[in-house]
């Protein structure tokens, strides 16, 4: 083999030469079956609590799927508690790693937190809230949200009578 036959080199070239990791063929999502590895992963202890998981264009490398797969997997975990982002940093195990599951098939950390809300959705409906104070809404007529105005009455003499004092402004 000579010198211009040589193969791509780099770790996308590497990446795509070993396609090292494969996901299992099965009838689940792509992103279900990596979030079943990395779970596997974390709870044998080869992801470490307090340790990064590797980041989601490196996963989506090592397995052969796109990085948004790779991010829903992150999510899947991220749900469960087994995992933390940090916006610039990465995504790491958190630590300590939330109970495993019980005989029902739920971990009790879960359910107490199943119906609860996250302080993300929390802070988003309250962003909500105060926008819908804000804005104006379609059913009255482009007034501010609240402040519905109603057309005014006939009178008998065919002239028009406000029926409120917000109907003089």
């Amino acid at each position: 083999m000579s010198s211009g036959d040589t193969a791509p080199s780099g770790p996308r070239a590497a990446a795509r030469r070993t396609a090292a990791r494969q996901l299992p063929p099965s009838d689940r999502p792509p992103y279900r079956l990596l979030a079943d590895l990395l779970r596997q992963q974390i709870r044998a202890g080869r992801l470490v609590p307090g340790g990064q998981v590797p980041p989601s264009r490196v996963l989506g490398e090592d397995y052969g799927i796109a990085i948004m797969t790779a991010r829903a997997a992150v999510r899947v975990l991220r749900d469960e508690g087994l995992v933390r982002t940090v916006q610039g940093l990465g995504t790491f195990v958190t630590d300590p790693l939330p109970p495993l599951p019980d005989d029902t098939g739920t971990a009790p950390a879960i359910v107490d937190q199943a119906h609860m809300p996250t302080a993300e959705y929390t802070e988003l409906a309250g962003r909500i809230d105060e926008l819908m104070s804000r804005t104006t809404c379609c059913a009255c007529s482009g007034n501010p949200a609240g402040t519905e105005r109603r057309p005014p009455r006939p009178t008998a003499s065919g002239a028009e009578k406000p029926r409120s004092v917000l109907d003089r402004l």
